[in-house]
């Protein structure tokens, strides 16, 4: 899970700006530990030989890869519910802390996926660069065929909130 300098910064605190006081620690640290019984993370992820996918599905940047590992993580629904019906101050504080919580469960993953695979390139989610984020519903519903997100066909947004699709090239396996 995130650590708890980051999840500060995400939440907007700079150290050398901001004082906080003993009564916004207390708050602080009452969003961690409510995020970590919160969160429920799950992942789902598929190896594919590139030459199986649809050309669509291959950013421009994986050229030489032999093998695509994709994967779609999420922190649940309850992260979700507790941010639309907090106070402002804890919305913001969870927000961020879920934030930094799926960046935090990605690169486990990430590292873990490096181990057995070796050599690949970065991390890449649809929306970025030359994959359009309206692929999302295309790799969690006829890819990785899960249930553990929703996917908007439309527009590629997934719920819950705090969730990604990811995907990591392979050059050797």
């Amino acid at each position: 899970m995130p650590q708890k300098k980051i999840y500060l910064l995400r939440a907007g605190f700079n150290g050398s700006k901001f004082q906080i006081n003993e009564k916004l620690k207390e708050e602080i640290n009452k969003i961690y530990k409510l995020g970590l019984e919160l969160a429920q993370p799950k992942a789902v992820c598929e190896t594919y030989k590139v030459d199986s996918l649809p050309k669509e599905l291959i950013p421009k940047s994986f050229e030489g890869v032999n093998s695509i590992t994709f994967f779609v993580s999420t922190l649940g629904y309850e992260i979700d519910h507790y941010i639309s019906n907090a106070n402002t101050l804890f919305s913001m504080l969870m927000d961020a802390w879920a934030s930094e919580a799926i960046e935090a469960f990605n690169e486990s993953i990430d590292k873990r996926l490096r181990k057995d695979f070796g050599k690949g390139t970065r991390r890449f989610s649809p929306g970025y660069s030359d994959i359009d984020v309206r692929k999302n519903w295309d790799i969690v519903n006829n890819l990785l065929k899960t249930e553990i997100v929703v996917v908007n066909k439309d527009t590629g947004i997934i719920t819950p909130r705090k969730s990604t699709v990811c995907m990591i090239g392979w050059y050797d396996e």
